[in-house]
């Protein structure tokens, strides 16, 4: 009763140190796992924003691919209306022919107009020969009368070949049919303000070539309707983060700008170099721009780069467009014949998109992911916080139920040592008492007897881990109470084993030991008898526990299975030796029982040398 009560306190107390130690530990465990949660969920943030911005790029580029889709559709239908009055040209230049005299001195500029206005054409002019040019001679559109074709460049170069081969095939650009060619729309030689479409009709029936032509109003009209300009219109409208769309001639974007001259000496830039063919660029950065245009046509891929342009984050994305042909041409700049590059058969389209609301979505995405990951991070944590509390009670109930035994066997041993020495001063008055009056051979069997208890306490304190000297101390004091002979002995077990736990090692022991107790309280007084000895040898830790009587044969084959016990129902739950197996097998160790002139348990655990 006295050890009980003196030992609530340290038990107490320890229970507090060790309750206060684990909430550290597990404090800072669960500091350590919300970081990493917190870093993992950064990361993945990181990553997925750069993966969603790709893929806002991505199908921004599939975007404007589907644009470029019906642009070209657009400028191919242009181009076809525009074939489609050069066609009307002939037909017209066909039924001037059969109207006029074939001699040019036989026809007058009235003709001419009565003639334009019948056929709702602009004007009709005819051009005749003069060495390596063609002159103007007639006209109903008089102030292009006596104009020279001599510094028209390719324009020339069709007419002398229309004229001698009565058709054009080396001119790569127009349209030719047959004794009939068309050039793309050009600017007036009289109003550089002004675009015509020109037809040019010879036979060889006349001595001169037939030019009726028209105003690009039907394109215009064109245009208006379903053109290029009002496609882009109805883009941008319908999609506000498109700031604009251009058509960019990768050609003259980024050069010198050139400037012709018509024959009234009046400049502009012919439409074949301007830098933009249609649409605007007016969130530009030149250097940027030039370097993706040319990227662009170079690579044959979709460009893009990103920049602040006008107070507002950009993103411009640049489409190679490879096409049959651009029937633009320039003409003559600075005094002097250029003949340009017929054909260009490839531009880029340009799309300028407000980055802002391209960033809206992915905040708008990575919100909504971002609280997915808050809401999967919270769970989680509250189930780390439940699985953590849990196992952490019944961590701590073991943790404490193991100290308590420990403290307890202690216990039971210091207050042996300290009746020990209570005892020694009664111990020596005995023995010189017994001197004096020469009762020697009384005196001899006394000091044995107290020698032997010696013997026994040196024999506890020998084993190198103060739990299991406790544990047989205990042990002792329960066999006396049994009336059981509980002898052991101990070799090589002055430095108990690293590595090993006092808590496990008093478990497996004391459930042998308590089932050994059990088994021989069956048997005669005087076959009561339990030995355990223990030994370090060859790098193995054997511990054996020997017993007499013997164990049922339907016992021993299910001994080690939870719930099979040979005690009398009620008294144990049969778990001791399952525990026992358990320990055994965690230390990678094994156990062997035989059943043959009494019982015995042998543990063989491995450890360090």
């Amino acid at each position: 009763m006295r050890v009980e009560i003196g030992n609530e306190p340290a038990v107490g107390g320890m229970k507090t140190s060790m309750r206060k130690a684990y909430a550290k530990v597990t404090l800072l465990l669960t500091i350590a796992l919300i970081a990493l949660l917190i870093a993992n969920n950064l990361i993945y943030y990181f990553i997925s924003k750069d993966k969603l911005e790709r893929q806002e790029v991505d199908n921004l580029k599939s975007q404007a691919q589907a644009i470029n889709n019906i642009l070209e559709h657009s400028r191919e239908g242009a181009a076809y209306v525009e074939r489609l009055v050069g066609e009307k040209l002939r037909a017209d230049a066909l039924a001037i022919r059969s109207r006029l005299d074939p001699d040019i001195r036989g026809v007058t500029n009235e003709e001419l107009d009565a003639l334009a206005r019948e056929l709702a054409i602009d004007a009709v002019t005819l051009l005749i020969r003069e060495g390596d040019a063609f002159v103007l001679a007639r006209s109903s559109k008089r102030e292009e009368i006596g104009l020279s074709t001599k510094n028209w460049g390719l324009w020339n170069k069709a007419f002398l070949e229309l004229y001698e081969k009565k058709n054009v095939s080396a001119i790569e650009w127009g349209d030719s049919l047959d004794h009939y060619w068309t050039g793309p729309y050009s600017v007036s030689d009289t109003n550089a303000e002004e675009f015509f479409k020109y037809g040019y009709y010879y036979d060889g029936t006349t001595n001169y070539i037939i030019n009726p032509f028209v105003s690009n109003a039907s394109i215009r009209q064109y245009e208006q309707s379903v053109g290029i300009a009002s496609i882009i219109a109805s883009i941008t409208a319908s999609d506000p983060s498109i700031l604009e769309i251009a058509g960019f001639n990768p050609s003259a974007f980024g050069r010198e700008k050139v400037v012709a001259k018509n024959s009234s000496g009046q400049t502009y830039t012919p439409r074949y170099y301007a830098p933009v063919f249609f649409g605007t660029n007016a969130y530009a950065r030149d250097e940027l721009d030039k370097r993706e245009i040319r990227r662009a046509i170079e690579t044959k891929a979709i460009t893009s780069y990103k920049a602040d342009v006008n107070g507002r984050t950009i993103l411009k994305t640049f489409i190679p467009v490879f096409t049959d042909k651009i029937n633009e041409l320039g003409l003559v700049t600075d005094n002097s014949v250029r003949e340009l590059e017929q054909n260009l058969n490839y531009y880029v389209i340009g799309i300028a998109i407000d980055y802002r609301d391209i960033q809206d979505r992915l905040n708008g995405i990575l919100l909504e992911m971002g609280m997915i990951i808050l809401l999967v991070t919270v769970i989680c944590m509250a189930l780390l916080l439940l699985l953590n509390h849990y196992f952490g009670r019944s961590k701590d109930q073991t943790a404490i139920d193991a100290q308590t035994t420990y403290v307890d066997e202690m216990n039971l041993l210091f207050n042996n040592i300290r009746e020990q020495r209570h005892d020694f001063v009664n111990h020596i008055n005995t023995i010189h008492a017994l001197a004096q009056v020469q009762k020697y051979d009384e005196l001899r069997a006394y000091t044995q007897e107290v020698v032997g208890e010696i013997h026994d306490i040196n024999q506890m304190l020998n084993i190198g881990n103060p739990p299991l000297a406790a544990l047989i101390q205990s042990k002792l004091v329960q066999a006396q109470r049994k009336e059981i002979r509980f002898t052991y002995a101990f070799s090589n077990m002055s430095a108990f084993p690293e590595g090993v736990r006092s808590v496990d090692f008093v478990r497996m022991l004391g459930n042998l030991i308590d089932n050994a107790f059990d088994e021989v309280a069956k048997v005669e007084p005087e076959r009561r008898t339990v030995e355990l000895t223990g030994a370090i040898e060859a790098g193995r830790l054997r511990f054996v526990v020997r017993n007499a009587g013997s164990i049922d044969a339907a016992v021993m084959d299910r001994m080690f299975e939870a719930g099979v016990t040979s005690k009398p129902e009620g008294r144990n739950s049969g778990l001791g030796l399952p525990i026992t197996l358990a320990i055994v097998k965690r230390y990678k160790g094994t156990i062997k029982v035989e059943n043959d002139d009494g019982v015995t348990f042998t543990i063989e655990i491995p450890v360090a040398s």
